[in-house]
């Protein structure tokens, strides 16, 4: 099944073009005429296409059916992540959206590895080729790298429909699982997760004073890396769509 998103002012006609980083998508993917294509335009649309002609920077298409399309989770999760070292957070980016998360904020934390550019366009497009191979119907939002002060700031913590919860390696009592059976009513969660090193006393005192809530993940560390995908992971199963 092929997947690609245009924005809905495309998709205004029973022929469809295609050109730019889609067309060049397709032609990777060896598209031929008679292939079937889906669109979706990211806000709940998908159209069913049938490709007419085929070139590496233009692709034509016949609009078949367009429908109502929807794979998001019942619970809203926004990952909050500590930049990590390299290319981490390429991973971090990908594997998040084929979980289902809605909004990505890069933190830069006391222990972040600062950029001196921002890789927003980069993960942008990470996230939308995760996007496509999944099936999402919408591309996550990927904010421009927060300090961690001003994110914070801007929180409440929980609220009657939604919580924040702190991944926080000195939590030796509290578990996620737990935590999330009491956290039935929620429709949005806050995932907060450290850079290499975790987050520092300060900052995890920060985040408790607006109420997120710190948790474990149980008796390993984990990387960077892997912490916000087992958290997703959980959370989605508890409260979500998994499993």
């Amino acid at each position: 099944m092929i997947r690609i998103f245009l924005p809905p002012d495309e998709l205004t006609s029973e022929q469809i073009t295609i050109t730019g980083e889609q067309a060049k998508h397709l032609s990777v993917l060896r598209v031929k005429p008679d292939d079937q294509v889906f669109i979706f335009d990211g806000v709940g649309n998908r159209y069913t296409c049938e490709v007419l002609q085929s070139h590496k920077k233009e692709v034509t298409a016949r609009l078949i059916k367009k429908e109502p399309y929807s794979t998001q989770s019942p619970i809203s999760i926004v990952l909050a992540q500590g930049i990590p070292k390299g290319d981490k957070m390429d991973l971090i980016v990908q594997k998040a959206t084929e979980l289902g998360v809605n909004n990505i904020v890069p933190l830069i934390s006391e222990r972040s590895q600062i950029r001196k550019t921002s890789k927003k366009d980069r993960w942008e497009k990470i996230a939308l080729s995760a996007s496509q191979q999944s099936g999402r119907e919408k591309v996550p939002n990927i904010s421009e790298p927060l300090s961690y002060d001003e994110f914070i700031y801007s929180c409440s913590g929980e609220t009657p429909s939604s919580a924040g919860i702190l991944l926080y390696e000195e939590e030796k009592t509290r578990k996620l699982k737990e935590v999330l059976g009491n956290l039935r009513h929620c429709k949005r969660i806050v995932l907060l997760v450290g850079p290499e090193g975790g987050f520092s006393k300060k900052e995890a005192q920060m985040a408790i004073e607006k109420n997120f809530i710190s948790v474990s993940l149980g008796p390993r560390i984990l990387r960077t890396e892997t912490a916000p995908i087992t958290a997703i992971s959980i959370i989605q199963y508890e409260l979500g769509d998994m499993g």
